[in-house]
C-alpha cells in the first residue's frame, strides 16, 4: 500500500473522532422511549427492541447515557468508509478512494447522523459490513471466518433495526455474497425468498427471542391506507368507526398523506388509532382483511392515497419548506438527561443540511433514479470486484426505496439516509471500474441531470403537477 492509500483509513478515523467530539449526541424521542425500556430491561415491538438490548449492554458495561451509542455509530460509519477507501487506494483507485471519504460527510447524512436513531444505527451497521467485505473482496481476497461473522452480525442488526430495512438487507447480502445464482430469473426468486424469510423471521427474533411485548404497530399501515380510501373516495366512514367520529376527524382534517401521526393523536382525531388498531374488539375481523378488502373495492381510491404519499416521502412536487428534512439540532428534554447540550458545530450543521435539502441533492426522487441508473451501467460493466459491490449497493438503494411506495406511513428525509449513502458508494466503485460502458454512463448522467432540473421546476410550482393529488 502507497503512503496516499495508507493515509485514507487514518483520515476516516480522524474524521470520526472530530465528528465524535463536535456532535452531541441529539436525542429524539424515539431514542428516549428506547432508553427508557434499556434501563428496564422491558422492551416493546413499536421500536426496534435490538437496539434497546444493546443499549442495556452497554450501560451494564457502565456506558451508559448517549454518547456511547453515537460512538458505535459514527464508528462504524467511518470505520466501514475508511476500509473501502483503503482497499480502493490499493486498486490503485485514488479518486474513487477519495471519492468514498469525501461523501460520507454529505451534510444531510452527518447532520442526521448525530441523532442517536435506528435509521443511523442502520447507516453505520451496513456500511461497517459493506466496508468488511469490501476491504477483502476489491482486493481479490477471500475473507476469513471471523470477518464473515462479524459482518453478518451487522448486516443482521441492521435487518432488525427497521420492518422496511429486509428490502435493502436481503439485496445487498445477496450482492456481496455472490448471489449464488447467475440467471437473472433465480436471483429475483431468491431475493424474493429471502425477503419474505426476512419478514417471517424477524417477528418470533422480537417477540420470543428478545422478549418484546406486541405493540401492534404493524397495524399502523392498514389504518393510514383505510383514513386514505375513506378520505378519497368519501367513504361515510371506516369499518369499525362510527360515521359521527369520521365526520369529526375529517372536519379536523387528521388524514394527511404526509404520515400517519394525527390519526393517533387522540386530543385531536379522538380514538381512530385506538379504536381501530391497538384496543379492537376481540371478535372484530382482523385489520388486516377489511384492509384488503378496502383496497379490493376501491382500488383508485387506494392508488391516489399512496401517489400522493409517494409524492411528500420522495419529494417530487413538494414545496421547499417541506418537513422533517434535517435532524432536530438540541435534545428533548427528558428525566435522564441525556443528549448533550447543543453546540455551535451542530446549528452550523443544521443549518447546511438544510439548504442542501433546498436543492435537487435533497430530493430522494433523485436519488432514486441515479441508483437506478447506477445499477443498469454496472450491470452492462465486465465483472471486476468493483463492479460487483457497486451492483449491490445500488440494488439495496434501488429496493428499499421502491418499497416505499407500499409499506410507507411517514415521510421523513431520514428515511432515505441508506439510499443516499448507498448511491453515493454505488458511484465511487462505479469510477474504480475499467471498461465502463460509456452509452449507459452517459445516459445515467443526462437522465439524473433532467431529474435535478425537473426538481427545481416541480418544487418551485413553475411546473405544477396536476396528476399528483394533493
Amino acid at each position: 500500500m502507497t503512503g496516499h492509500a495508507r493515509f485514507l483509513p487514518g483520515a476516516a478515523a480522524i474524521g470520526m473522532a472530530l465528528f465524535l467530539a463536535a456532535t452531541p449526541g441529539v436525542i429524539t424521542y424515539d431514542g428516549m422511549v428506547q432508553y427508557r425500556q434499556a434501563l428496564a430491561g422491558r422492551y416493546d415491538d413499536w421500536h426496534p427492541p435490538i437496539m434497546a438490548v444493546l443499549w442495556s449492554l452497554l450501560g451494564r458495561a457502565r456506558l451508559s447515557g448517549s454518547a456511547p451509542m453515537l460512538a458505535v455509530q459514527l464508528g462504524l460509519y467511518w470505520a466501514g468508509l475508511g476500509l473501502l477507501a483503503g482497499a480502493l487506494a490499493r486498486r490503485g483507485a485514488m479518486r474513487s478512494a477519495a471519492a468514498v471519504l469525501a461523501g460520507g460527510l454529505f451534510p444531510i447524512v452527518t447532520d442526521w447522523m448525530g441523532c442517536v436513531l435506528k435509521d443511523c444505527q442502520l447507516i453505520g451497521a451496513l456500511v461497517a459490513a459493506t466496508g468488511i467485505v469490501g476491504w477483502y473482496r476489491l482486493g481479490g481476497r477471500r475473507m476469513p471466518l471471523w470477518a464473515t461473522g462479524l459482518a453478518g452480525g451487522l448486516v443482521a442488526y441492521a435487518w432488525l433495526l427497521r420492518a422496511n430495512a429486509v428490502f435493502a438487507v436481503a439485496p445487498l447480502a445477496l450482492g456481496l455474497c455472490g448471489w449464488g445464482a447467475r440467471r437473472p430469473a433465480a436471483r429475483v426468486a431468491l431475493l424474493g425468498l429471502a425477503v419474505m424469510a426476512g419478514i417471517g423471521v424477524s417477528g418470533p427474533i422480537n417477540h420470543r427471542l428478545l422478549g418484546a411485548e406486541r405493540s401492534h404497530v404493524e397495524r399502523t399501515l392498514p389504518l393510514f391506507d383505510m383514513a386514505g380510501i375513506a378520505h378519497r373516495a368519501g367513504l361515510a366512514t371506516l369499518p369499525g368507526l362510527t360515521s359521527t367520529l369520521w365526520a369529526r376527524a375529517e372536519a379536523v382534517r387528521c388524514y394527511t398523506p404526509f404520515y400517519w401521526d394525527p390519526l393517533g393523536d387522540t386530543s385531536k382525531c379522538g380514538a381512530i388509532a385506538t379504536t381501530l388498531a391497538f384496543d379492537r374488539d376481540e371478535d372484530a375481523p382482523p385489520i388486516e382483511r377489511q384492509w384488503l378488502e378496502m383496497i379490493a373495492a376501491h382500488p383508485a381510491a387506494w392508488a391516489a392515497h399512496r401517489l400522493a404519499h409517494l409524492n411528500d416521502n420522495l419529494r417530487v412536487a413538494v414545496p421547499y419548506s417541506e418537513r422533517l428534512a434535517t435532524a432536530p439540532p438540541v435534545s428533548l428534554s427528558n428525566p435522564h438527561q441525556i443528549g448533550e447540550p447543543a453546540r455551535a458545530f451542530t446549528a452550523w450543521l443544521a443549518r447546511l443540511a438544510a439548504g442542501v435539502a433546498a436543492t435537487p441533492a435533497g430530493v430522494p426522487a433523485v436519488w432514486w433514479l441515479l441508483a437506478g441508473g447506477l445499477w443498469w451501467t454496472l450491470a452492462a460493466t465486465p465483472r471486476q470486484p468493483p463492479r460487483d459491490v457497486g451492483l449491490a449497493l445500488a440494488a439495496s438503494a434501488t429496493l428499499m426505496t421502491a418499497s416505499f411506495a407500499i409499506v410507507s406511513i411517514a415521510s421523513d428525509l431520514r428515511y432515505h439516509l441508506w439510499l443516499m449513502a448507498a448511491t453515493m458508494l454505488a458511484a465511487a466503485m462505479l469510477g474504480a471500474c475499467e471498461d465502463v460502458d460509456r452509452r449507459r454512463l452517459r445516459a445515467t448522467i443526462a437522465a439524473t441531470t433532467g431529474a435535478c432540473l425537473l426538481s427545481v421546476l416541480l418544487r418551485s410550482g413553475l411546473l405544477p403537477v396536476a396528476a399528483i393529488p394533493a
